[in-house]
């Protein structure tokens, strides 16, 4: 009998590497930190693995069957290098599908003089750069932050690879941070990217950018390809710009969090959306101003990312914190805006699991043999505020009803620690099959810094 087969729900998968994990860095090759993950047809799986920058080595892009082992079919036995010039060092941290069976590859890229760059890569099906990419076509954009803004920017400007506000300023690894960057692509391939551009000390804002298919600035979005996150009813000294999403109708969904200038008060969590054209769309949220606040007078609201569901709302998830510690935090929201009152009875959902804390930065469905959403799929960060031994790597199952599924784990969710030093959350996916994909490494460890790569059964 097949032993997957009778294993239950949010078991490590033993038809997956090692006891459902592949380790990295994989042999001869230099690059051991899983920035990113995609699903592949044939429940193959992509991985974006990314180095240190004392390692001088690119960034790399993997290709493994569904047992977990190279493709040795795919670049040179199973890995791609993802090549910059000039001494750049990229730090992989999404990976997105492109119709014609490329991916885009986002991240955050820093040059010795120019520093901190958004970087996009854009590959083939067969991982060859994309030469009707970037304005060298050569498959690749780089945004710096002066160039695009200008004098507005000033001298202190800089795009944000970290939190650095409050308990977030904690730079997560000796090479491969948080990087600040999020990316989808529109039905007509344009491509939307959000990040946070720090202006001043405790003055930050959120940035999204419309590049054309080509990579050049859509300049018909906001009328120059960009805006900063403004709420212009709400008075706040900084936002963060840290989710995006795009409806049917193109209609572009940004998710973070800001903090009031009122003393005294946590920073809240915001949902914003544009029309087409970059402008506020004041038909979205109850208050149709175009922005949904999450508020909590005790505690520190954060939404990281969103993922689409078929009718066009959002899962929105982050974390709620206070006294330094963290509780995974999960918004469902209708296109209109208003909250889905079949999720929670309509109200953010608070995780009370585990004991040290979590943050939810990833969601995506498990669906029927019809297509049909059945259940919520949340994965992340497990342990406080600051970094430690109890921090893992975490995934849980929800109902739609916003309830835990006990058949999932223990009792609705999975941890995993490496137990070598400090485990960081980098990526989750749902695979085809409905086998959910969490990966992650281990900093303040061994060198090279290890990464994992876990498949649980579904």
């Amino acid at each position: 009998m097949n032993q997957s087969k009778v294993k239950a729900a949010g078991t490590l998968d033993p038809a997956f590497g090692h006891d459902g994990v592949v380790s990295t860095p994989f042999h001869d090759v230099v690059g051991s930190i899983p920035g990113a993950i995609l699903p592949l047809p044939g429940n193959q799986l992509l991985v974006a693995l990314g180095t240190t920058i004392n390692q001088e080595s690119p960034a790399k892009v993997a290709r493994l069957h569904e047992d977990g082992s190279l493709d040795t079919s795919f670049g040179r036995h199973g890995i791609v290098e993802i090549p910059f010039a000039d001494g750049t060092w990229f730090s992989p941290s999404n990976l997105r599908p492109q119709a014609n069976g490329g991916w885009l590859i986002t991240g955050m890229a820093e040059h010795p003089v120019r520093g901190e760059e958004l970087a996009v890569v854009r590959q083939l099906q067969d991982g060859r750069l994309d030469t009707s990419f970037g304005e060298k076509k050569d498959g690749k954009v780089l945004i710096n932050i002066y160039e695009l803004l200008g004098p507005k920017a000033g001298a202190g400007a800089k795009l944000m690879a970290q939190r650095q506000a409050g308990n977030y300023a904690v730079k997560v690894s000796e090479g491969a941070q948080d990087a600040g960057v999020s990316v989808v692509s529109q039905v007509d391939g344009k491509i939307l990217l959000v990040s946070t551009v720090m202006f001043a000390f405790n003055y930050s804002r959120g940035i999204v950018l419309r590049l054309n298919q080509d990579g050049s600035l859509d300049e018909t979005f906001a009328g120059k390809g960009f805006l900063l996150v403004e709420e212009k009813k709400i008075s706040h000294y900084w936002n963060y710009a840290s989710g995006v999403a795009v409806q049917e109708d193109g209609k572009v969904l940004v998710c973070g969090d800001f903090a009031r200038e009122s003393e005294g008060e946590w920073p809240d969590a915001y949902v914003i959306r544009y029309d087409q054209n970059g402008n506020v769309d004041k038909d979205y949220g109850d208050n149709k101003d175009g922005v949904v606040t999450i508020v909590d007078k005790d505690q520190w609201l954060d939404l990281g990312s969103m993922t689409l569901r078929p009718d066009g709302g959002i899962i929105a998830t982050g974390s709620a914190e206070a006294d330094r510690k963290r509780k995974g935090l999960i918004v469902v929201l209708n296109p209109s805006g208003s909250f889905n009152i079949v999720f929670n009875n309509g109200r953010p959902l608070i995780s009370e699991f585990p004991e040290h804390g979590a943050s939810w930065r990833r969601s995506a469905f498990q669906k029927d043999q019809q297509g049909n959403v059945i259940a919520i799929i949340v994965a992340g960060q497990a342990g406080s505020g600051s970094l430690g031994d109890k921090s893992a790597l975490i995934a849980a199952r929800y109902r739609l009803d916003g309830t835990l599924d006990p058949a999932f784990g223990e009792g609705g969710w999975v941890e995993f620690n490496d137990e070598r030093a400090i485990d960081i959350f980098r990526g989750s996916v749902v695979m085809p099959d409905n086998k959910i994909v969490v990966c992650g490494y281990v900093a303040f460890g061994p060198q090279p810094l290890p990464g994992n790569i876990l498949r649980y059964l579904g």
